[in-house]
């Protein structure tokens, strides 16, 4: 099996309450062997892929025959598409937020769940601890492979890119943006956030978080915008371009952790979350075309209820502050 990338490079560090990174990890190269499956899909000439060719039809009852096909296959578009109206929700309106548990049956814990994300993540009500598993990073450098699918710009991962918590692994599927940052921070949004959604074996998600502030250029930012889809709902593959994630890790590495949500239907619950405590920058200009491109798409913060949010750091002692009289 072929990779899809002459060099391999992998980028490996690992995060722990006692941990603090002095500066954002750059990638280091590796010769550990990888899966990729999106090699096998390579087409030559432009040609499409995974489309069955078929013999013209040499007799009427050849023509019959793709006639019926025809029509059954519009049959099941028509239906899918009445399915994919019903289910349809957004952020605003009445298929927003507030009434996405009504919107399907399946939606139901949009509705009624009591661990669902994003919270508002504040310091003083958060649990410092030195105790939480260690997180390490190995994400490679692949082709961009970038989607806007209606709700989010998205750039989708094969498979040999992961992270692990406390020893188990979860594998990167998926990055994606949200315009105002959908987690708050001491009651505020910050202009928007990075969502890196990792799966395990067994199905279980883990997503870490990045919040944005304004400030200088972001050139990986940069790199998605120059590479926007141009239709909605079509995957875009740049072979000669590579959009790591491991760019978007702040500096200093501290993080929340929670139980919470998918933050979109059918908000499935058990989904552990990281976010970072410091943001990373981006220009006003390019958080505003990001904007423009994507919408206003964040979910409204959720009720924390009976849910413990630790920290990644415990609080330090402060000595008593000294007075000298005269």
């Amino acid at each position: 099996m072929k990779h899809l990338a002459s060099k391999t490079l992998i980028v490996a560090f690992s995060l722990c309450a006692s941990q603090v990174m002095a500066e954002t990890p750059k990638p280091v190269k590796s010769d550990e062997v990888l899966i990729d499956l999106g090699a096998e899909l390579k087409a030559k000439g432009g040609a499409d892929i995974n489309v069955p060719r078929t013999p013209a039809p040499s007799n009427n009852a050849s023509k019959n025959t793709e006639k019926s096909v025809n029509n059954a296959v519009n049959a099941r578009s028509e239906n899918k598409s009445a399915v994919s109206h019903a289910t349809h929700w957004s952020y605003s309106g009445e298929s927003g937020p507030r009434h996405w548990g009504d919107l399907a049956p399946e939606n139901i814990n949009c509705k009624i769940g009591k661990n669902q994300s994003p919270i508002d993540l504040r310091d003083q009500t958060a649990v410092g601890t030195n105790g939480l598993p260690q997180l390490d990073i190995h994400y490679r450098d692949v082709p961009l492979k970038v989607l806007n699918n209606g709700h989010t710009l998205q750039v989708n991962y094969p498979l040999g890119s992961y992270i692990k918590v406390g020893g188990h692994r979860y594998e990167l599927l998926q990055f994606h943006f949200h315009t105002p940052s959908e987690h708050k921070k001491e009651g505020f949004n910050y202009p928007m956030e990075v969502h890196l959604v990792h799966k395990d074996g067994d199905g279980n998600l883990a997503v870490m978080g990045v919040i944005f502030q304004e400030g200088e250029d972001n050139e990986h930012v940069q790199t998605l915008l120059n590479h926007l889809p141009k239709k909605v709902g079509k995957q875009e593959i740049h072979r000669n371009v590579n959009l790591n994630p491991v760019l978007f890790m702040p500096g200093n590495t501290d993080f929340y952790k929670y139980s919470g949500s998918l933050t979109t239907p059918p908000c499935s619950e058990g989904v552990y979350w990281m976010v970072f405590k410091q943001p990373i920058e981006a220009s006003a200009e390019q958080i505003q075309k990001m904007n423009e491109v994507m919408g206003e798409n964040a979910r409204p913060v959720q009720e924390i209820n009976s849910r413990a949010v630790l920290k990644s750091w415990a609080e330090q002692l402060q000595e008593p502050p000294m007075y000298e009289f005269y």
